[in-house]
C-alpha cells in the first residue's frame, strides 16, 4: 500500500520543489529582517536598530515577544533578573534559536525554541516552562505565547480573517474588521476545539504591510488586538492559565507562527500557502501528501445494513474502482452500538465477522487505499471502554446535554490511559490494514478540562490533554510511515497549526453531511485556501456543477451507486475530469470575484502553478444568479509570454494570448443558465511539462 501512496504523490506533486524554490529568491530583504528580528527579540545580542537598516518594520522588536505573570509580577521584570543563554544552530531550512531564562530564586526555567526560516520571511516558536527546583513554583498565570507590538501608526488597519466552522454556509467565510483604538478585538473558539466558530489563522494589514499569524493549539486558545497610541498590541495564548508547577514538571505553550509581508496582499497569501506546503503539510517521501479520490457513503447509506457489511464494502470498493476513485472510505458504520452510542466499542459488529482485513485486502488488490473512521476521544454510554475502563474517562454529569449518548471524554491527559488507547489504535490500524486513519471528535472538551482543575492548577488538564493528543498522533505516524491522518472534529472544528502539521482535513465542515451545499463548498474552498492548501468537502452526486464545486487538492464522493439508475460511465467521465484539477490546488490561488455562498452570486477563482506554467479558472453561475457574463483578469503570468486558452465546456474559444492581455483585459465567459459552470485552462505555449492539454 505504501507504494500506491508514493505513486499518487509522485504523479500529483513531482514539480513542487521548483515552486518552493521560487520563494527562496522572492524577498531576500524580508527574509533577512526576520532573522535579525529573531536575534533581537530573543536576546542574541542584536539591537532593534540593526533589524531594519532600510525600512521601518511592521513588527517591532521592543521586548521579548511573549509575556506572563509570575508570583503577581510581570515577566518583563522577572526576565531582567534571570540567567539568560542563547544557542544558535544552522539547519538546512532555518536558523534555530534556543533561548533560556532561569530564575535563580525559584529555579523556574523558560525556554523558547525558535525557528527563523531561510526561504520565507517567517518565524515560529514554542515556549516551555519547567520547574527545576525542589518545591512548587509560585503561580504562573496569563501566559501569552505571543505578545508583540505592530507598527500600525496612524494608518487605517484591518484584521483579515475567516470564520471558523459552525456547520453552516457561513463557515470559513471572509471577515474584515477595522482595528480601532476604542474597540479591542478578542478571538477565541467555542468549547475547546480550536476552529469551532473562530479560525486560528489571520492577517493584520495596514496599507501595504502586514503580519500573518497562525496559532498551533488544538484546545482553547485566545488572541487579542488592542490598538494603542502609535501601535497595536497583539497577544495570543491559552485562554486560561493560573497554575503552579510541581518539582520536575514541564509544560509547553501554543506554537506561534508569524510571517511578515510587504506589497500585494494576495501575493502574501500565496507565499503563506507555500510556507504551509513546504514546512507544515504532512509529507510522504519528502513531498506534501497527495489526497486521493475517495468513495464513502455513510450519510447516504448508514441505515442500509447490506452496505455496512463485509460483502457490501467489498462491492463498494469494486464500484469505486470502476468509477475511477482511488480509496474506499468506511466511516462510522462498523462497530457495535453504531454512531454515536457505540463510540468506545473499537471492534467490528456482526456484519463484519472476519474483522475489516478482508475489506482492506480487497481494496489493496484493486489498487485502492482504505480509510477507516475512529473517534478515540469520546466514550459512548454503555460502550466497552465505559464499562471496562471508567478510570480512563472524564465522565459527564447526568444533567449535561446528550447524556443519553455520551459517557465522557477519554483521558488523554492521563499517561496510562493515553498509552492504552494509543496501543489499541496501533493494533487496529495494523489488524485492519488501514492507510488513512480518520480521527473524529464530536464533543466540546473544555467543560471536562476546567472541571478537573484545582484552583491553583487552572489550565493544567488542558495542557496535558493537548500534549497527550500530539504524542498519540506522533507515535501513530512514526510507527506507520505510510499512514496519513484525517483530522475531523464535527467537520472542521479542530484545524490549527499543530493539527495541520500532522493531518489533513478531508471533511472541512459537517455541511457536507447533507445534499445541496455545493455553493457553500465553492466559497469555503477558496476562503480556506487563502491559508491552507490541503482540505476537502464532499460531493453527493455525479454532476459536473457539484463535482467542480467540491474538488480541491482531493476529492470525496457519496455517490448513490446502489441505485439501479446510477450511471458508472457518467460518473467515471466526471471523476476523471475533476481529478485532473487537484494538482492546481498545490499552487497559488486568486479569487477573481467577491467571495460569497449566496445563490444569487457568481463565483470565479484562479489556480496557478508557476512551476508548471499552467493553471485553471473555475467559474460558477449559481441557481438564483441572473448575471450571465463574467470578465476575469488573471494573475501571476509573465506579461511577455504567450498562453494557450480554452475551456472544458467550450464557452471560451481556443486562443493564444499574451500574458499581458490576460492580466489587463482578461477573459469574458458567458455561463448560459442557472447552476452552470465551466473550467478555463491556460498554459504557456513554450512549456514542455506534461500537463493538461486542450
Amino acid at each position: 500500500m505504501k507504494h500506491l501512496l508514493t505513486l499518487l504523490t509522485a504523479l500529483l506533486l513531482m514539480p513542487l520543489a521548483a515552486l518552493h524554490a521560487e520563494t527562496a529568491s522572492a524577498a531576500p530583504a524580508d527574509i533577512a529582517w526576520i532573522h535579525a528580528w529573531a536575534s533581537a527579540a530573543f536576546g542574541a545580542g542584536r539591537s532593534e536598530s540593526s533589524v531594519a537598516p532600510a525600512q521601518e518594520l511592521f513588527l517591532a522588536a521592543n521586548q521579548t515577544p511573549f509575556s506572563f505573570t509570575y508570583d503577581s509580577n510581570p515577566s518583563t521584570e522577572l526576565l531582567k533578573t534571570c540567567a539568560h543563554t542563547v544557542e544558535l544552530q544552522d539547519l538546512p531550512d532555518c536558523v534555530q534559536h534556543t533561548a533560556s531564562w532561569t530564575d535563580g530564586a525559584t529555579h523556574l526555567r523558560i525556554t523558547a525554541v525558535v525557528s527563523a526560516y531561510k526561504s520565507f520571511p517567517a518565524i515560529e516558536w514554542v515556549l516551555y516552562f519547567e520547574n527545576q527546583g525542589k518545591r512548587d513554583t509560585p503561580i504562573i498565570e496569563n501566559i501569552q505565547a505571543l505578545d508583540v507590538r505592530l507598527r500600525t501608526g496612524d494608518r487605517p488597519a484591518t484584521l483579515h480573517r475567516i470564520a471558523g466552522d459552525n456547520c453552516s454556509p457561513d463557515a470559513f467565510q471572509p471577515l474584515e474588521i477595522p482595528i480601532e483604538t476604542t474597540k479591542q478585538i478578542h478571538l477565541a473558539p467555542v468549547g475547546g476545539r480550536s476552529s469551532n466558530g473562530t479560525f486560528p489563522f489571520f492577517n493584520v494589514a495596514a496599507a501595504d504591510q502586514g503580519l500573518f499569524t497562525a496559532i498551533g493549539w488544538s484546545g482553547q486558545w485566545a488572541a487579542t488586538l488592542d490598538r494603542q497610541s502609535g501601535g497595536t498590541r497583539l497577544t495570543a495564548g491559552m485562554e486560561l492559565t493560573h497554575l503552579v508547577l510541581h518539582p520536575g514538571e514541564k509544560i509547553r505553550t501554543p506554537r506561534i507562527l508569524l510571517m511578515g509581508w510587504n506589497g500585494d496582499l494576495q501575493a502574501a497569501h500565496n507565499r503563506f500557502r507555500r510556507l504551509m506546503l513546504a514546512h507544515y503539510a504532512p509529507q510522504l517521501n519528502g513531498k506534501p501528501v497527495a489526497i486521493p479520490a475517495f468513495s464513502q457513503c455513510y450519510d447516504r447509506y448508514k441505515d442500509t445494513p447490506k452496505w455496512s457489511s463485509e460483502a457490501g464494502q467489498i462491492h463498494a470498493a469494486e464500484v469505486a474502482k470502476e468509477i475511477g476513485l482511488e480509496s474506499l472510505w468506511l466511516d462510522a458504520a462498523w462497530f457495535p452500538g453504531g454512531f454515536p452510542k457505540g463510540v468506545g466499542n473499537w471492534t467490528t459488529h456482526e456484519r463484519f465477522p472476519n474483522g475489516l482485513k478482508p475489506v482492506s485486502a480487497a481494496c489493496h488488490t484493486l489498487g485502492l487505499q482504505f480509510l477507516l473512521w475512529f473517534e478515540p476521544e469520546r466514550v459512548g454510554l454503555g460502550s466497552q471502554i465505559a464499562h471496562e475502563h471508567p478510570d480512563f474517562v472524564h465522565p459527564k454529569e447526568p444533567s449535561d446535554k446528550d447524556w443519553s449518548k455520551t459517557y465522557g471524554l477519554f483521558k488523554l491527559d492521563d499517561p496510562m490511559a493515553r498509552r492504552w488507547i494509543t496501543d489499541l489504535m496501533l493494533q487496529r490500524i495494523k489488524e485492519y490494514g488501514v492507510d488513512w486513519w480518520r480521527t473524529d471528535f464530536n464533543i466540546d472538551p473544555l467543560p471536562f478540562w476546567r472541571k478537573n482543575d484545582a484552583p491553583d492548577r487552572q489550565g493544567m488538564t488542558e495542557i496535558r490533554y493537548i500534549e497527550g493528543l500530539y504524542a498519540m498522533w506522533d507515535e501513530i505516524r512514526a510507527k506507520n510511515p505510510g499512514l496519513v491522518i484525517d483530522n475531523c472534529a464535527s467537520g472542521g472544528r479542530r484545524i490549527d497549526l499543530e493539527t495541520c502539521m500532522r493531518a489533513v482535513s478531508l471533511w472541512q465542515s459537517d455541511i457536507s453531511c447533507q445534499r445541496g451545499a455545493e455553493d457553500a463548498h465553492q466559497a469555503q474552498n477558496i476562503c480556506l485556501s487563502l491559508y491552507l492548501p490541503l482540505h476537502t468537502p464532499c460531493a453527493w452526486n455525479a454532476d459536473a456543477y457539484e463535482l467542480r464545486s467540491c474538488v480541491t487538492a482531493g476529492l470525496v464522493t457519496q455517490f448513490d451507486f446502489l441505485n439501479p439508475g446510477f450511471s458508472i460511465e457518467k460518473a467515471h467521465a466526471l471523476v476523471d475530469e475533476v481529478k485532473s484539477y487537484r494538482k492546481f490546488w498545490y499552487g497559488d490561488v486568486y479569487p477573481l470575484t467577491p467571495i460569497s455562498p449566496a445563490a444569487d452570486k457568481q463565483l470565479a477563482f484562479e489556480l496557478w502553478r508557476p512551476d508548471l506554467k499552467e493553471g485553471i479558472v473555475m467559474c460558477f453561475r449559481r441557481s438564483k444568479c441572473g448575471d450571465e457574463a463574467m470578465s476575469l483578469k488573471l494573475h501571476g503570468l509573465d506579461p511577455d509570454r504567450q498562453y494557450q486558452v480554452w475551456s472544458v465546456e467550450g464557452l471560451v474559444p481556443k486562443a493564444t494570448l499574451a500574458g499581458r492581455d490576460l492580466m489587463t483585459n482578461g477573459i469574458v465567459i458567458h455561463l448560459p443558465g442557472p447552476r452552470t459552470s465551466d473550467v478555463i485552462h491556460f498554459r504557456d505555449v513554450a512549456d514542455r511539462n506534461k500537463g493538461t492539454r486542450p
